[in-house]
């Protein structure tokens, strides 16, 4: 069935025009941080606005000219000096000089290495860090993809599964719920509206987060909670920081101490279950393994009863306010949504499980307005998406965990569980990077650097100098989206748009776009013609929007510059799950029972002690209930930004906006601070026993006290370069967290489960270094 369309047009001027710099135009485009109007003036892109189709601003969005004419610009294909010379030094990287290349050398350069690692080791030693495609919104030019392809067509390579953002509950969440569910299609925005009284927003922070998007976000999310605070409802914020979400909406907040969610819940499903007030009828008619959990709940496994009181003891919230909170949600329509954060701590996969639980006793899942909603609508896309370019087979099928990328090159050939199986690490020689920056979002940096020095070969294609670049060996200079064509859409519970992502300046200095680059290595190496199928990049984008069924034509969508969808009637009225509620034989989920699995006997089966077959509380190793807090006594929050995607725009001038002296802000609790001697706008170095960072304070009561916030992407930059351990002088908060596994069952980022020692420091420290670029050395090659 094809999907009606309206049509807007919102520009005279055409983008060959611009390109060709005769006067002043405006070319829309679409990104990660929403549609915007480029404007163009002899050449070069000076500004971006809000597209008028979209009524949503923000500072990201104006800072996109910043970004394509940053002078971290990679202008042209650079070889590290000394492997250029056959040296290697590998202990030399991220602090020799790099010499800058003809296309032809570094091109050359890359298939050289890549065919090396194969004849000599084998695919399995070529490693792709390039998962997620954050780098672009489009679908044919983004560089996962085409990464995955091309270096499938070479032969193969190790892979990751998973991710870093949800690597717990995705593993998990199939088995209790029958999909990953946290990518799952959720209850409509327009039934939420017509039944929730109160929304929980536990761990969750969405008029934040939803500023960006995997796809080209139309900011209704967003819009969606502002009308819900109109419509009268009440806001529950359950998280160690009053976020910008429960502020904006002003949500009650119940401070929480970090890591100890699952506890929380367990004590919560204790009162329910010893009062009575649990739905036994729901228990008994759409779940299994109950009785099991009980004889945990109630202490009979080990002789704590997980009530109340003990609950309060670990989480920090008292017994009256939890009774409280679980009436509020036995009594209200409540929704209880959450997104990703909480579990990214020790044993992470024991939250999501908690929480399903704790619906089913509460028998609100598949209702109208209320249960659980692990995502904002998230995902779930009914209508035809664009096609993308397929990634093909990968012939090596060599595949970890995402978040083990650092202790897979510190121990090749270790065998490790994750998820019912057996996984051996590679030993990879070769790493291949395009659009991502590891030294920034993995944890445990000084643990990953000492891996990269045993690395061969790392090639990187990168529009700045980032962190990674600076460390990598061969580095390719790669076109920004708006040097790019392509196609992209944004999308809720439905796609609501497709943008016509238009190049919209020519590329700057001697940038080329993914797809070419990795056309003329697979040139060199035989597969050319595979790998491109005779297609251009335009003529894989007409392909794309073929798909979509759309009855408008391709040039005339490509003039217009988008379309926006008419959403189908049926998904206005979607709840999670109620075909399930309604008739469960009929309608079975898609676990080993076809019901949601309080007790898990496959989980169970694998026989870990890290993960059993029902949720669990494990004490973990860093929380300030523990006996390291006696050392560390402050838990480090590592949040995603509010002014940047990851890492994305860290060097950009609005920076200015948040940082402090230049680096990236510690968000302390006033009595802390003072017990500290600290004050706003102080240096202060964040440690614990895997480094130190230093920050600069900022003194908020929006943070629980024994907490402090240090937000994830600032680029890394060591003090003392080359020289193990040193400092980071940039504040990227990965120098501190640990690279443990979640379980054996997940093997998952636990980031958040990270404890600190603060200190202010009076002797003056080195400037931030993080966006210095390289020395690049010009070379006749």
């Amino acid at each position: 069935m094809r999907m009606a369309a309206m049509v807007s047009l919102y520009s005279a001027f055409s983008a060959d025009d611009a390109l060709a710099g005769h006067h002043e135009e405006t070319i829309s485009h679409g990104t990660h941080f929403g549609p915007v109007n480029a404007t163009v003036k002899n050449g070069k892109l000076v500004s971006t606005t809000p597209h008028p189709a979209i009524s949503m601003d923000t500072d990201m969005m104006r800072s996109l000219a910043d970004y394509v004419n940053s002078p971290n610009r990679i202008k042209t294909p650079c070889v590290r000096k000394s492997f250029l010379e056959g040296r290697r030094q590998n202990e030399l990287r991220g602090v020799e000089d790099f010499v800058s290349v003809s296309w032809q050398t570094a091109l050359d350069l890359a298939a050289e290495k890549l065919l090396e690692a194969k004849q000599k080791w084998g695919n399995e030693s070529i490693f792709r860090t390039s998962f997620a495609g954050w780098s672009q919104a489009g679908a044919i030019n983004r560089p996962n993809t085409l990464q995955g392809r091309f270096l499938g067509l070479f032969g193969g390579f190790t892979d990751t599964i998973s991710d870093y953002s949800a690597g717990a509950s995705s593993q998990l969440m199939p088995y209790i719920l029958g999909s990953a569910e946290i990518y799952s299609k959720q209850t409509s925005y327009e039934m939420i509206a017509a039944n929730t009284k109160t929304i929980v927003l536990w761990g969750m922070d969405p008029l934040k987060s939803f500023l960006i998007d995997v796809g080209v976000p139309d900011f209704s999310r967003i819009k969606w909670f502002q009308r819900f605070k109109r419509l009268g409802m009440k806001f529950i914020c359950i998280d160690p920081v009053y976020n910008d979400t429960a502020k904006e909406l002003g949500a009650e907040w119940i401070p929480v101490r970090p890591g100890t969610d699952t506890a929380m819940i367990l004590g919560m499903c204790h009162y329910l279950y010893t009062t009575g007030k649990y739905s036994k009828s729901f228990i008994d008619k759409y779940t299994v393994g109950f009785s099991m959990f009980l004889d945990y709940l109630l202490g009979k496994e080990d002789g704590i009863p997980k009530n109340l009181a003990w609950a309060e003891k670990i989480c920090g919230v008292s017994v009256r306010r939890l009774v409280e909170l679980t009436e509020t949600l036995r009594s209200d329509k409540t929704l209880i949504g959450s997104l990703y954060g909480p579990q990214r701590i020790e044993h992470g996969e024991q939250y999501h499980w908690s929480l399903v639980t704790l619906a089913s006793m509460l028998g609100n899942i598949g209702k109208p307005g209320s249960g659980i909603n692990f995502g904002g609508g998230l995902l779930g896309v009914a209508g035809k998406l664009p096609r993308r370019l397929s990634q093909g087979r990968n012939p090596a099928r060599t595949i970890i965990p995402a978040s083990r990328m650092g202790e897979m090159l510190m121990n090749p050939g270790r065998t490790i569980d994750f998820n019912g199986t057996k996984i051996t690490y590679p030993d990879v020689k070769l790493i291949y990077n395009m659009g991502a920056n590891s030294m920034t979002h993995h944890q445990d940096i000084n643990t990953l650097i000492a891996g990269l020095r045993k690395v061969d070969t790392m090639i990187t294609h990168e529009i700045v100098w980032t962190p990674w670049a600076k460390f990598s060996d061969i580095v390719f200079p790669s076109t920004t989206s708006f040097e790019r064509n392509d196609i992209g859409f944004s999308f809720v519970s439905n796609i609501t748009y497709l943008w016509a992502l238009k190049q919209v300046v020519k590329p700057m200095y001697e940038a080329k776009d993914d797809y070419w680059i990795l056309a003329q290595i697979a040139k060199r190496l035989g597969f050319e013609k595979k790998f491109t199928m005779g297609k251009s990049v335009m003529e894989w984008v007409k392909w794309s929007y073929e798909g979509t069924g759309n009855n408008l034509p391709f040039d005339k969508f490509w003039k217009v510059g988008h379309i926006k969808l008419t959403q189908k009637p049926e998904d206005k009225k979607y709840v999670r799950f109620e075909d399930f509620i309604k008739n469960p034989n009929t309608n079975p989920l898609f676990t080993p029972s076809g019901k949601i699995e309080i007790h898990c006997e496959k989980i169970s089966s694998y026989g870990y002690s890290d993960c059993l077959g029902h949720p669990t509380w494990y004490e973990p190793q860093e929380w300030l209930g523990g006996k390291m807090a006696k050392k560390h006594r402050f838990h480090l929050i590592s949040i995603h930004p509010k002014y940047r995607l990851h890492s994305q725009m860290d060097n950009l001038p609005l920076g200015k906006k948040y940082k402090v002296n230049g680096r990236e802000p510690v968000v302390i609790n006033p009595a802390d601070a003072k017990m500290l001697g600290i004050s706003d706008g102080d240096n202060v170095e964040v440690y614990n026993d895997r480094g130190a960072i230093i920050c600069g304070a900022v003194l908020s009561k929006r943070v629980m006290r024994n907490v402090v916030r240090v937000d994830e992407g600032a680029w890394y930059a060591p003090e003392k370069p080359g020289v193990p351990g040193t400092r980071c002088i940039s504040g990227n908060p990965n120098v501190l967290t640990s690279d443990k596994p979640t379980s054996r069952l997940a093997q998952a980022c636990s980031a958040h489960s990270c404890l600190v020692s603060l200190r202010k420091l009076t002797e003056k420290v080195k400037d931030n270094t993080a966006y210095d670029n390289p020395v690049v050395v010009n070379s006749k090659l």
